[in-house]
């Protein structure tokens, strides 16, 4: 792996959010979990030192629970695994190829199940600018079972601008040598954090023309409102054309759950900026108290208000012990890393929020958001937008349950509500 000298040295962030956090559910993927060595991808694009093209920085982590252990000959238990690399270009030829062979041996058996301890595999790629698409394939060789993974990307011909950016990467538990070059770090896949506390660092490389002038570097933190929650302007010395640089966030300091980062450079008249999404979703357990008490209000559905009552004013570690107590006393399969009853409850909330939230009101909360939670989604809708003389509306049908629910839009601008008639179809 290429060794990356980073000029600018980190920033500490201090800023208050005014807002309270909205918690969600960060989506256990379905290909994970069910026997195949699922492995999750970051890409970076880093600009070539020496002005020769671009290097792609490929990075793959897999949880320990995708991998297949066996008792060893010796001693705990080992795995092995074999990751291939194979760039394309614009005309299906194969410019790249490159072959990971890992071997893993752990001395507990519950680690080999574990779904915190993961396997991260990086690989620099040296490559003119252009179009490509790489191809990545992972080989379980206990198994022989395989997983694929096929994403585009480009490598920009950034040396022909004044000023140009890559993309940006978070990365945390960084570790420096004594001249400040970066011998090991992880990145943040999903750029999804789970936990508040300790600090992220976002990494990105800028290439500038002139290196005789100083260069203005903004950070820009929006929430998902689009509302500026920080503005920071550093100004720094290049000596090289090509200079990486490393920003430093606090993530206890981020209360809100979504951020758009936006990093802009100028230099004189030049000017050049990119963007990144991230979020704090939980997977497990909500780790704050407003997380923690969205998540039992979204349980509203199949717990009973007595109870809701109780921990509405709990202490966080007394609500967490009845959350996780709940679910494993519900989950189908303890064997497995997942609970798949949560973790299908969870994602339909989530879907609920992204398709049915409608005039501030959140999607878990509406009449089609409720029947979809209680009784998954329907083995057919009608939908009826634009019926002479009538109001919009959809017909949900569910064999298996003979259940059928009519939903009108009152308003005409999606504010669907459950027909009256239809009303015993719930709870009958």
């Amino acid at each position: 792996m290429r060794r990356c000298k980073f000029i600018t040295l980190s920033v500490m962030l201090f800023f208050v959010l005014a807002s309270s956090a909205q918690g969600q559910y960060f989506e256990q993927s379905s290909q994970s979990g069910i026997g195949i060595p699922y492995f999750d991808v970051a890409l970076h694009n880093q600009f070539d030192n020496e002005l020769q093209g671009g290097i792609i920085l490929v990075m793959a982590q897999f949880v320990y629970d995708d991998i297949t252990f066996v008792m060893s000959d010796s001693a705990g238990y080992d795995a092995e695994l074999e990751l291939l690399l194979a760039v394309y270009d614009t005309e299906d030829n194969v410019v790249v190829s490159r072959m990971i062979n890992r071997k893993l041996n752990v001395k507990e058996y519950n680690i080999t199940n574990s779904r915190d301890e993961k396997l991260v595999l990086k690989n620099s790629i040296k490559l003119n600018n252009g179009d490509y698409a790489l191809l990545l394939r992972a080989t379980d060789l206990t198994t022989k079972k395989v997983a694929s993974r096929k994403i585009s990307f480009s490598l920009p011909k950034y040396m022909e601008k004044a000023i140009s950016m890559s993309g940006l990467t978070f990365l945390h538990d960084i570790i420096f040598d004594s001249t400040g070059t970066i011998v090991e770090f992880t990145p943040t896949f999903g750029n999804n954090f789970t936990e508040r506390d300790g600090e992220v660092y976002v990494y990105f490389d800028l290439y500038t023309q002139d290196t005789t002038k100083s260069i203005e570097i903004e950070y820009a933190l929006f929430d998902k409102r689009d509302k500026k929650d920080l503005d920071t302007l550093v100004i720094r010395q290049v000596d090289r054309s090509v200079s990486s640089h490393l920003f430093r966030l606090d993530k206890d300091q981020l209360e809100k759950n979504r951020y758009r980062l936006v990093v802009s450079a100028k230099q004189d008249k030049y000017k050049t900026k990119t963007e990144k999404d991230f979020s704090f979703f939980w997977t497990t357990v909500p780790g704050t108290i407003e997380d923690i008490d969205l998540a039992l209000e979204q349980m509203s559905y199949i717990i009973q208000s007595d109870s809701l009552k109780k921990y509405r004013k709990a202490p966080l570690e007394e609500k967490q012990a009845f959350f996780k107590r709940f679910w494993n006393e519900r989950d189908p399969n303890p064997a497995t890393a997942v609970n798949e009853l949560m973790n299908e409850y969870y994602k339909r909330v989530n879907y609920a929020n992204r398709n049915f939230s409608a005039f501030r009101q959140d999607g878990w909360l509406t009449d089609r958001g409720r029947i979809l939670i209680k009784f998954g989604f329907p083995d057919d809708i009608e939908r009826y937008p634009f019926e002479m003389g009538t109001r919009p509306y959809e017909i949900w049908r569910y064999y298996a349950l003979r259940k059928t629910f009519l939903f009108e839009d009152r308003t005409g601008f999606g504010d669907y509500r459950l027909h009256h008639a239809y009303l015993d179809v719930e709870y009958n």
